[in-house]
């Protein structure tokens, strides 16, 4: 391993100089080198119910946690499921969250809380498969990606969620930054700073072909070279008895650079970088009220090139502002929470050239470009055009919550509480987009209407950028003879035109909830009812369970529940056909005329198409997922013990259906499948104290048998904007959407945290195995080439494979040194080591695609607590 020299260096360098200076200040209490800093108090109470899991800002520290993402920490729960892409080797660069599923749902499904906050993509969750498609783009199911080191406190429901939770298929994860519990007076907080790199990993490579992916493409799917380094700060403190702030800030930043395809060993910069600032204030009036006013904003920037063209760059931006209000008032029989909050959500493409244009090499005007030659092409400009996705959120809930009284014997305890939602999302091209990709002869008994022309003797117009007066030697195919031009221009393209389109969705909900306490027995009996605008339905959803303890008390608790989830209608679902309305193809004559100028627009003659539809969305219903759950949690000495099953059937799901003849696509509600998760957790109550270390163990083993579909809910090309993917299988043709899912059923996750007693160090250990399994792939001939099939239609499609794939193991390690620089400060070093075996495990993306893992990867880190 090579380590280099970087902004780590002057940080720790900083640091330490404060623990020079301060030196005659810091306490010499050896018996005391273990005190941590109590500037924070988490105000919520660790839960023990099933499906419910509390993870406290200890936890979240120090689990290795390379992105510092909420979804990477998941991976410790052994009831969420990773896509297959997560530990890619090729996008490692990449600071996008990883998709996660909870019981099977789709990874789209789950319902994402930050601080109160709906930050859940409720406009479109998927997006489109690359970030060159003409109608949309990539998202991802998070329109906040807060770093895990802002937050003291991270809750996940995977089952058994109460009457007052909706609007998810999957779980709900919930995350609270920290809330001041210092002196009056004085401010703390904490400063970090985190740095890896490709000289600090290892790349196993499948075979010579992937290596030479990785060597010679280094494109977005390929990051052989990349940076990453980010920074944090939290700042809290208590201004009065009644007021108190906390201000956190996030930035992290990748620059990945990327083989520009044009000159040998040329390479072009793109970054990635995702930044958030939070601002709370808390008021506290007396002992009966509270109040948090705070405002949010986030932001994921992606820059992007395409490979060989030129002028492609291109950013991406999800752009997030929240403002909530928070109130908390307890009055003599009940207590009220009411939340306010409002939120905008932005996924904006920009283009450094908002065209595309296909020119031939002439030596004389077009030869920028080293290394091209007669009969050479290349393409100027970017795909896809500018687009503008926006959201808009307006919500209110109330809960109430009766204190506990005695009626028939029974203990009871209501909630009833009710939520208004408003919803507004557009889809916008602001810009025209034109594609002009140039192909094909001039004058041929095949084609005699081509895209490309010969200037022969005529001048090209004053301000026509589709034109070139350079002589060139210009031959349409590799096999056809050169002839000579003079000059060229394009004379076909496609226009995307320019226009927006807008949506609206209200939700309401109620809900009633009673836990009833009767001996031995416990019983939880709750309904919520939902109304969805787009979909115009009344929902009903049941959410009971019935506990029994046969000792009354929680030694020893079997548990059994039926719930059901009612999911959200996306506002896509709505506006995808109206963005294909300003479709054209664009022509001009076979003769470049004299005549044309920009008052005819250069001869440009503008026909609508009418053969390229969006999908409709027909009459929908609201997607839901029934939930059976049974569950044995016992406490056996220092041992928490909880078996689970959990079955969940999936109904309604919202899926675009292929085309029939000439009609359009359509949204439609199918049948989701099933799922049965089987899960053993095992976990230590109280460190156990073992040669002067404090241990934690906790082991989570399942076991998911998955009869749901791939997780999108459209039907996507993994390369391009061809919606009809269609694969070859076993002699029949499939929807590749329509594939079962194959991933690896057992996996085994342990996690064994380390304290030394005497000594300022700690150890976190995580283990990852999942057993064998199979999973399709793509064929390939004896040349390493994907084989495929044509269609009678003329599609050519990919012929796949049912592939049995080994058992893989992982171990991830966390190291932290903790140093005392003053009272009541400690300066913090940790090195995070990903697959320390540095075993090289295989994958397959949801295009078919076999790949390789990431290998061993160093991640250090130094922290300065106040």
């Amino acid at each position: 391993m090579k380590f280099a020299y970087s902004p780590l260096s002057f940080a720790i360098f900083a640091a330490m100089n404060t623990h020079s200076f301060a030196a005659n200040e810091v306490e010499t209490n050896k018996n005391n080198v273990n005190a941590s800093l109590q500037t924070i108090v988490v105000e919520a109470k660790e839960k023990s119910e099933v499906g419910n899991t509390v993870y406290s800002k200890d936890q979240l520290e120090s689990m290795p946690n390379s992105k510092k993402s909420i979804t990477d920490f998941l991976k410790t729960n052994s009831n969420v499921q990773f896509s297959r892409d997560a530990n890619s080797a090729g996008t490692q660069g990449s600071l996008a969250p990883d998709k996660i599923s909870i019981n099977g749902a789709p990874n789209f499904a789950n319902k994402f809380v930050v601080n109160g906050v709906n930050t859940s993509n409720t406009f479109d969750p998927v997006g489109e498969s690359a970030d060159a498609n003409y109608y949309g783009m990539p998202s991802n199911s998070q329109t906040a990606n807060i770093n895990t080191d802002l937050l003291c406190e991270l809750e996940v429901i995977d089952s058994n969620a109460g009457a007052e939770h909706g609007d998810f298929l999957g779980g709900v994860i919930q995350a609270k930054t920290c809330a001041p519990q210092t002196e009056i007076g004085q401010i703390h907080g904490s400063l970090s700073y985190d740095y890896t790199t490709d000289a600090w990993a290892r790349f196993n490579y499948l075979n010579e072909t992937e290596e030479t992916s990785f060597e010679e493409k280094q494109d977005a799917t390929h990051n052989r070279e990349y940076t990453i380094q980010g920074g944090s700060a939290n700042f809290y403190g208590r201004m009065s008895e009644k007021f108190g702030l906390s201000l956190n800030l996030a930035k992290r930043n990748s620059v990945i650079p990327v083989m520009s395809g044009f000159v040998e060993g040329e390479k072009v910069k793109t970054e990635e970088n995702n930044d958030s600032v939070g601002l709370t204030l808390f008021y506290t009036p007396n002992a009966t009220s509270k109040y948090q006013f705070g405002i949010e904003h986030y932001n994921y920037d992606k820059e992007g090139y395409y490979k060989n063209t030129l002028n492609s760059n291109y950013n991406i931006d999800t752009i997030t502002h929240s403002f909530f209000i928070n109130n908390e008032k307890l009055f003599e029989q009940f207590k009220l929470e009411q939340n306010l909050n409002y939120r905008t959500s932005e996924l904006n493409r920009e283009l450094k050239q908002n065209y595309s244009v296909n020119w031939a090499y002439s030596p004389i005007s077009k030869n920028d470009i080293i290394g091209l030659k007669d009969g050479s092409t290349y393409t100027m400009g970017g795909y896809g055009g500018d687009l503008i996705n926006e959201q808009k959120n307006l919500s209110y809930d109330a809960k109430l919550s009766l204190n506990a009284f005695d009626f028939l014997q029974m203990n009871h305890q209501i909630k009833l509480g009710f939520g208004y939602n408003h919803n507004e999302g557009s889809w916008e091209r602001n810009n025209d987009m034109a594609l002009y990709t140039g192909t094909g002869y001039e004058n041929n008994t095949t084609k005699t209407d081509p895209q490309r022309g010969n200037l022969r003797d005529a001048s090209c117009a004053i301000g026509d950028y589709l034109c070139d007066e350079g002589d060139l030697n210009y031959r349409p195919t590799t096999s056809a003879a050169f002839e000579q031009w003079n000059g060229q221009y394009l004379r076909k393209g496609t226009l995307y035109g320019k226009g927006k389109f807008t949506a609206r969705q209200d939700q309401w909900n109620v809900f009633i909830e009673d836990s009833i306490a009767w001996k031995n027995f416990k019983a939880r009996f709750g309904v919520r009812a939902d109304y969805e605008s787009l979909a115009s339905n009344l929902n009903i959803a049941p959410r009971t369970n019935i506990e029994y303890l046969p000792f009354h008390n929680d030694k020893l608790i079997f548990l059994a529940g039926f719930n059901r989830y009612y999911g959200t209608t996306y506002l896509s679902t709505e506006l995808d056909a109206k963005a294909y309305l300003a479709n054209a193809d664009l022509s001009r004559g076979l003769v470049y005329l004299d005549s044309w100028d920009s008052s005819n627009n250069y001869g440009w003659i503008k026909t609508p198409k009418t053969n390229v539809t969006g999908a409709e969305a027909t009459d929908l219903k609201t997607p839901y997922s029934d939930e059976r759950v049974f569950a044995i949690n016992s406490q056996l000495a220092n041992m928490n013990i909880g078996l689970k099953w959990v079955n969940r059937t999936f109904k309604n799901q919202i899926r675009e259906q292929q085309p029939i003849d000439d009609q359009s696509r359509t949204y439609k509600n199918v049948d989701g499948g099933k799922s049965d998760t089987y899960t053993l957790n095992v976990a230590s109550i109280q460190p156990i104290d073992f040669l002067n270390i404090h241990h934690n163990l906790s082991l989570g083993v399942s076991y998911i048998d998955n009869k749901t579909f791939t997780s999108d809910y459209k039907v996507l090309d993994n390369s391009n904007a061809d919606y009809n993917t269609q694969v070859y299988f076993k002699g029949q043709v499939f929807n590749r959407s329509d594939l079962p899912t194959k991933d690896s059923p057992i996996t085994a996750r342990l996690t064994w945290d380390m304290k030394a007693k005497n000594i300022p160090l700690s150890w976190n250990n995580f283990f990852y195995y999942r057993d064998k399994s199979t999973n399709y792939v793509n064929q390939k001939d004896e040349k390493n080439k994907e084989i495929k099939m044509s269609l009678p239609n003329g599609k050519s499609i990919y012929v796949i494979e049912e592939k049995s794939f080994s058992s893989k193991f992982t171990w991830d390690t966390r190291l932290t040194y903790t140093a005392k620089t003053q009272r009541k400060q400690d300066l913090i070093f940790g090195l995070t080591v990903n697959n320390v075996l540095n075993k090289h495990n295989l994958m397959v993306t949801d295009s078919g695609t076999l790949s390789s893992e990431i290998g061993r990867q160093f991640i250090a880190d130094v922290s300065f607590k106040f």
